[in-house]
């Protein structure tokens, strides 16, 4: 008994120390500078003063973009290796707006992390000044070009190559412009999930109408992006349904084909107007009817309405 109340100490230390240790691990992470933080999570790192911000983030296909199934599927869990440095990347302005960016080959569940696209080797980059802020991010002009999205979204997806043949370019319009749009509630722009998942966002891709001429439906579809309509990803699909009484569906899909698939790309150019003639019974009163499909094989129940006639 007296040998045990004499180790009782040591082993009172062990326990301590054993709970001690993440307190003491924590505070090592939480004292080095912010844009030094990318191996914790976003929430850890950048959440506890931007909790706006990270609440939209996290909603995002940019979170999910190392853990996404339908990613997952594609890649064969990223033994694809081309697409882990874009699905879970260090922070892209350390290595330019020409090429991808570095992988991460940490804490990858966090997808495109907030200093993925906001870490600088010696500071955070912001669209201003804030001095007086924790991380006092500074303004970082290229984080402002439409070019900062082009490590990860033209390599392998050519999402610029569409963008430069675009209005939208001519213009100036960024793809922030329209992705990132600007937050009434508070100064700055959205980090929400303004894609292929948001109904609402969706919608303002195109303008159409529907004209009914004897034994002809047509359906004239006008692609108002910066980039091909759908865009990027093969699983996405934009489909028109013609309903007429005592008939069966007509359906006409339009996405970019899977690699090695024979279908050709019939995606919308960028400004493109394109006319899709159904043929129906004379007389008849077509029911029209424009899909979006995150994944082909979803059913229409589930998919996103974009346009329906009345």
């Amino acid at each position: 008994m007296r040998g045990k109340l004499a180790n009782a100490p040591a082993v009172i230390f062990m326990i301590a120390a054993a709970f001690a240790t993440p307190r003491r691990q924590e505070s090592r992470a939480a004292s080095r500078p912010p844009w030094l933080q990318i191996d914790r999570t976003s929430l850890e790192a950048c959440g506890a003063c931007h909790a706006d911000v990270y609440a939209e983030w996290s909603r995002s296909l940019h979170h999910f973009a190392w853990t996404n199934t339908n990613v997952r599927d594609a890649t064969a869990n990223f033994e694809m290796t081309p697409c882990r440095a874009c699905h879970s990347p260090l922070a892209m302005l350390e290595t330019g707006l020409e090429s991808r960016p570095a992988y991460r080959n940490y804490n990858q569940d966090d997808g495109v992390h907030c200093l993925s696209c906001h870490g600088l080797k010696d500071g955070v980059a912001a669209a201003r000044d804030v001095p007086a802020a924790p991380c006092r991010p500074r303004r970082e002009p290229l984080l402002l070009k439409a070019e900062s999205c082009y490590p990860c979204h033209e390599p392998t997806h050519s999402a610029f190559s569409e963008y430069y043949t675009s209005k939208a370019y001519a213009a100036g319009t960024r793809c922030a412009d329209c992705h990132m749009p600007e937050v009434a509630e508070r100064r700055g722009r959205s980090h929400g999930p303004n894609g292929g998942f948001n109904e609402a966002f969706i919608k303002k891709a195109v303008d159409w109408n529907c004209k009914i001429a004897d034994s002809a439906a047509t359906v004239t579809v006008t692609n108002k992006t910066g980039h091909k309509f759908p865009g990027e990803i093969p699983s996405r699909s934009f489909v028109i349904k013609c309903e007429t009484e005592g008939a069966p569906p007509q359906y006409q899909s339009i996405r970019k084909p899977n690699k090695g698939e024979s279908r050709e790309d019939d995606r919308l150019k960028p400004d493109e107007t394109r006319a899709f003639v159904f043929t129906i019974k004379s007389g008849a009163a077509p029911k029209i009817t424009l899909l979006f499909k995150p994944f082909p094989v979803m059913p229409d129940e589930a998919a996103s309405v974009i346009g329906q006639s009345k």
